[in-house]
Order: C-alpha cells, then structure tokens, then sequence
C-alpha cells in the first residue's frame, strides 16, 4: 500500500497492512500514526509525530475552552493504608454483605441441594479480586474456611459451574447497590456512559467492497450510571455488543434514583433525547447532555427540552462545565479494567455478565475502602435484610 508509511510487516513481511487511527502522547500535543498487519494483527507506529491543535467544541455562537485545573491533592497516608488493607477488608466487607442477604429457595424443587449460595458468591468474589485461576484459589479459599468465612472449600468445577447460573446475575446487581449505599451522602452528581468487555469468541464475515474477510472480537457491554467523586457504581445494565445507549438511561436512573440522591446526570450525545431528559427531570434532578447538531428547540411538549437548549446555546461555557464531570465515568472504566482485567474469559453469555458484574462489585468495595480512610466512612449496612427470590437453587 503506497499511501502507508510502512510497505511490508516487520513480524511477517505481509504487505496487507491498514492504517489504524493514532496514538496520542501522555500531554495530547503530538499523534503518532498506527497500523496493523491483517495476516499476523502485528502493531506498528509510524516514527513521524503530528502536532495537535488544542481542543475546542463550538457551541452556538461562542466556544468552550477547557480550563486549566489544579490536580487534587493525594491523600498519601490514607492511600497507604488502604492499600496495605484492602485485600484483607475486601473479604471482610463481602462477608458483611453477605450476611445481610436472604436467599429465599423454592421448597417445591427436587433433587441434590446445590452448595451454599453465599459462600459461592463469597468465592467467586475472591476469584475476582485475585485474578486465580479456580484451581489456584483453592489454597485462598481454604484460609477462608479457616477463618470462618466459608463453611466449606468448593471443588473448582462446582465454581465455575456457578458462574453459568441466571440466579447470580440478580444477586450481584443487590450485591452492588448494597456495596454503594455508605457513601450516598457524598454523591449529588452522577454520570452515564457504556463500555465494551472483551471476549475470546470472534465474529467473521466477508466484506464485499474491500474483497476480504474480517474479524472482531465480541464483546459485553456494561452500561453503568457513577457518583461522579468517589468513582462508585450504582446500577448496571449489561448488553451484548451492539446493544444501543439510549434506552438504558431509563432504568439507569430509575434504579439510582430510589436509593441515593441525584441532582445532576451527564451523558454524551449518545443520551440527547426528548424522552431522556424528561426521565431524568422526572426524577428529580437536572440533565447535563449535549445537543447533536441536528437538534432543534421545538419542545414537543416537553419544556426541560426547551430550558435545556437554551442554556446550552446561550451559556455554553457554564452548561458544559457542569457536562465535563461525565469524564469521571471514563476513569471509572479504566480503574476497573487496568485492575480487574478488560476481558471475560468465559463463552457463555450468562457467564460472561457475571463476571463483568463480579469487576464491578470488586472495584464498589475498593472505592468504599478508600473513602473509609479519606472520609471516615464507616462499613456500615441496612439492618433489614434485602430479601432476593432465586427459585432455581
């Protein structure tokens, strides 16, 4: 390809090579051109630096600039100790949680009893956290058993049989919003995006207009609504990996809304609708979306559609500072993939959303440790059990 800065992969010699958008510097100055070779997916980067015109997003008649801020000041101590602590009170917490549950099983189901519920959750929790394989975790679990937290070590096919089941999907969104719940007093401000999990099955198809096959891995797509300072996850919706954005806001919220306080939501242009911004005022709080560039004033009944774009386009600067807290959500996705992994290793779909579920509720009780050294925020639980039917156990 004569237009590509490279003729011929390095790793291969193939000279089907594609251009793959850029890769930008840690300062967002420079660009760096990449490509792939599409017999041996080898990554290569182009030695030419671009430079990159600042950002600015023109709205209406005016501009918004991105304004400088100070970085927040580390609270090193208490990042230390909660640090040192974490795997240690993580378990600790999920017992707690645990604990607080009632799993109400159907007395008419025949056959074997299936092992203890919570202390398959309690296990695969521990999975999760440490990245083990099951077989592995065996030698963590059984220092579990010993410390009283589980009555009994399962066998590593029983565990991640588990993970195939329906009934766990509905005990880790519970799992999760219980996990939430001690820092509701310090959340007003909640934002909405979605993000795709990884899997190891690949979709193949035959693209006629280039005359070539192509491959993509599928993928799950968590849709989460966040507090947007202490990183917290209060609800998800999971997909699979076209699964649209829009018509997820409305439980989003709705789920959110019952629990904690909302007085903002942002959401990118993905949200931008009539019928979002009247689910969000109807909860209580006030949406801070971007209009796409098609949008028109006309209200259509509904006059937050009307305020909205006016504050938009009058005060720009103001309505998309208030917008900018949305890139919270995006730190929110990084934290749980750079510690809990990108990817789900299992085939099943069901399996699948129970572990992107499983990453969530881990990276729940990490931000819950951290605030419990920043902020005082004690490990503390609604003293009336949440009660969960799950007939198939």
């Amino acid at each position: 390809m004569s237009e590509n800065e490279f003729e011929k992969c390095v790793s291969c010699g193939s000279t089907h090579i594609r251009k793959f958008g850029n890769v930008y510097s840690a300062d967002g100055l420079r660009k760096t051109q990449r490509y792939q070779c599409m017999d041996c997916h080898k990554w290569m980067l182009s030695k030419k630096k671009t430079p990159v015109k600042p950002k600015t997003m023109k709205v209406g008649l005016g501009a918004f600039k991105y304004q400088e801020q100070p970085l927040p000041e580390t609270n090193w101590s208490a990042l230390t100790k909660a640090q040192n602590n974490e795997k240690t009170m993580l378990l600790d917490i999920a017992k707690e949680m645990l604990s607080e549950l009632t799993i109400v099983q159907d007395p008419k189901k025949n056959g074997r009893k299936f092992s203890d519920v919570k202390d398959m959750a309690f296990c695969l929790i521990a999975k999760t956290y440490t990245g083990l394989s099951s077989r592995r975790l065996e030698s963590d679990l059984r220092q579990a058993q010993a410390n009283e937290q589980i009555a009994k070590v399962p066998h590593f096919t029983t565990l991640m049989n588990f993970l195939e089941k329906p009934e766990l999907t509905e005990l880790l969104h519970e799992l999760i919003k219980l996990s939430a719940l001690p820092v509701k007093e310090l959340e007003s401000q909640y934002a909405i995006d979605s993000s795709g999990f990884s899997s190891s099955q690949f979709g193949r198809w035959f693209d006629f207009k280039y005359g070539e096959e192509k491959i993509i891995r599928n993928w799950v797509k968590a849709h989460i609504m966040c507090g947007t300072r202490t990183n917290i996850i209060t609800s998800v919706e999971l997909t699979r990996a076209y699964g649209a954005d829009s018509p997820r806001l409305q439980p989003l919220v709705e789920k959110t809304c019952k629990d904690f306080t909302v007085k903002e939501v942002s959401a990118d242009k993905a949200y931008s609708s009539r019928k979002n911004f009247q689910i969000i005022k109807s909860n209580g709080a006030i949406p801070y979306i971007p209009f796409k560039s098609n949008a028109r004033i006309k209200k259509k009944g509904l006059m937050i559609w009307r305020k909205c774009y006016e504050y938009f386009h009058e005060k720009p600067q103001e309505y998309l500072e208030h917008y900018h807290r949305r890139s919270n959500v995006e730190t929110c996705f990084a934290m749980v993939k750079q510690k809990f992994g990108k990817d789900v290793i299992t085939k099943n779909y069901v399996s699948q959303c129970n572990e992107v579920l499983l990453k969530i509720l881990c990276h729940n009780i990490c931000c819950l440790i951290q605030e419990y050294f920043e902020n005082n925020i004690e490990n503390y639980y609604s003293t009336n059990q949440q009660k969960i039917s799950i007939p198939e156990f």
